[in-house]
């Protein structure tokens, strides 16, 4: 039997039997303690986690450094030819991945299907790719480990200098519950692809995929020790795993208090850092726009994935001369085609809140809108079977599935630009919309942010369009429309939404040391 066909993923995340993944090896945590995960589309009890400690990440760490000389050494190819065997198993297995995926994270099964588990496999091949064929001409200090950046004459002799890039050691790898293995995938991939051993630290509200990607590695046949996972909180596993004296980098993704705090450890200990934060992304509409395309786009931004994206969009700025058309629009679309519920329906547009905690959360920014005097409708579908009340704060009871931690798609207009509810990251189904005057208004209300991760600019004068997106200060900007990718452009924040950027190129930069070689060639 090969390798690769050995490997089965369980029906049902309740079937799950979590274990970290050292060297090779499937280890119960050292205390023998778990937690326990809860389903959010029921509410009821799921599968144990590990709740790991400072021994389990040295055991991890230790491994990733032996591996290290050998994985660091090995070619190009051999590691790509790993790396799309990854991809293939992701493929093969997509459909019940994503199935584990929706069960644990809340998300529907039709997102995860067709838009993560694509992605996940794509940034293994994308990287297997580039360490072996490397990137355009521009981007052409990536292609290779030595490459010829210019040649200078120094009284009459010719000193030739080069640029290599070399695997920077172990890397620890902290990563988010709204895209499970995604953000595994989009870190991790890279990371080993240039020669990094790594120690992956995924949130203890989302462990399944994780777990079940890091099966996958095995089953390609990743040399031990070269990727290990643990499980756990953050206190317990993530900030030791941070502090570790062999992690030579940490690339974090998740929330800015957080990000703070790891950003803080790490670089106290000169640890290079990337920090991929939180957003509270803007969309500038323009009365001069495609309106259908504008509301639709916005519909999308807003309660894609719960709202549960960095990048989405929950404040809405409008053109006072279409600002309601534009809201009864987005209030009328909104209750024919946004349908809260059983994430498995392919009819449900999305599903609950990742966990009971971060549902009251974002119910409490609900409430304080209300208390604060704003308008505040829940679009809600009166006729929809499937809602069975909705409560004073916009949480919905689903029939079938009442223990769930489920939120009306919520609307907040007459609130104030310095509102919490304005300033601060929700992370949930709720978007507030206000009017603006001027080209300049809008501007000053986009800016007007601690973030800086995302916004888009809807309007069909070309001109204004460019000369808007450049005057907004986040990290991607789009026109005309929102969330659209090229995975070989440059992903990350401004402000508290972030440090460095990763993506193609910029993260083959971020896990790889730069050294510059001179050589005196002739004399």
């Amino acid at each position: 039997m090969s390798i690769m066909s050995a490997f089965k993923i369980p029906a049902n995340v309740n079937d799950l039997k979590i274990q970290n993944y050292i060297n090779g090896q499937w280890c119960p945590p050292t205390t023998n303690k778990y937690m326990n995960s809860f389903n959010p589309a029921t509410g009821q009890q799921s599968y144990p986690i590990p709740d790991s400690n400072h021994a389990d990440v040295d055991n991890a760490v230790r491994a990733a450094k032996a591996a290290f000389p050998m994985w660091s050494s090995t070619t190009p190819e051999a590691r790509a030819a790993i790396l799309n065997r990854v991809a293939d198993l992701i493929d093969q297995h997509a459909d019940q991945l994503a199935a584990i995926e929706s069960q644990d994270q809340g998300k529907t099964v039709a997102s995860a299907r067709v838009s993560d588990m694509p992605l996940c496999s794509g940034y293994f091949r994308q990287f297997a790719r580039c360490v072996v064929e490397g990137f355009t001409e521009s981007q052409s200090r990536m292609n290779a480990p030595c490459t010829m950046a210019s040649v200078t004459n120094v009284q009459n002799s010719v000193l030739q200098s080069n640029t290599q890039h070399v695997p920077s050691g172990v890397a620890a790898l902290i990563t988010p519950w709204n895209f499970p293995m995604l953000m595994v995938c989009e870190k991790l991939a890279p990371c080993i692809a240039v020669g990094n051993t790594c120690v992956v630290k995924p949130t203890e509200l989302t462990s399944a995929t994780p777990y079940l990607l890091a099966m996958i590695l095995h089953a390609a046949g990743l040399p031990q020790g070269v990727a290990n996972f643990v499980f756990g909180t953050g206190v317990n596993a993530g900030e030791p795993l941070v502090k570790h004296k062999d992690i030579r980098l940490v690339s974090f993704t998740g929330g800015c208090e957080t990000g703070a705090k790891i950003g803080a450890m790490a670089g106290g200990l000169i640890k290079r850092v990337s920090l991929e934060l939180g957003g509270k992304n803007a969309n500038l509409v323009f009365s001069d726009c495609n309106i259908e395309h504008a509301v639709a786009t916005g519909i999308r931004a807003a309660f894609q994935n719960q709202g549960e994206i960095c990048l989405s969009a929950s404040r809405q700025y409008i053109q006072r001369d279409i600002y309601e058309k534009y809201v009864q629009m987005f209030r009328q679309m909104t209750m024919k085609e946004v349908c809260v519920g059983d994430p498995a329906n392919p009819n449900t547009y999305y599903g609950p809140m990742v966990s009971q905690k971060h549902m009251e959360k974002v119910l409490g920014y609900i409430r304080l809108a209300q208390q604060e005097g704003a308008k505040v409708e829940f679009m809600v579908n009166p006729n929809d079977p499937n809602v069975k009340s909705v409560s004073k704060d916009g949480q919905l009871t689903i029939k079938g599935m009442e223990g769930g931690y489920y939120i009306a798609p919520t609307l907040i207009t007459g609130i104030k630009q310095s509102s919490r509810v304005m300033q601060e990251e929700i992370f949930g189904p709720v978007v507030c919309m206000m009017p603006f005057d001027t080209e300049e208004e809008a501007i000053m209300l986009a800016n007007d942010s601690q973030y800086g991760l995302g916004s888009s600019v809807f309007t069909q004068d070309k001109s204004k369009l460019e000369r808007v997106m450049r005057q907004l200060n986040t990290g991607s900007v789009w026109g005309n429309s929102w969330m659209s990718w090229d995975d070989n452009m440059p992903f990350g924040g401004m402000g508290c939404s972030g440090t460095t950027r990763e993506h193609g190129p910029w993260s083959l930069e971020f896990y790889t040391e730069t050294k510059a070689l001179y050589t005196l060639v002739s004399h």
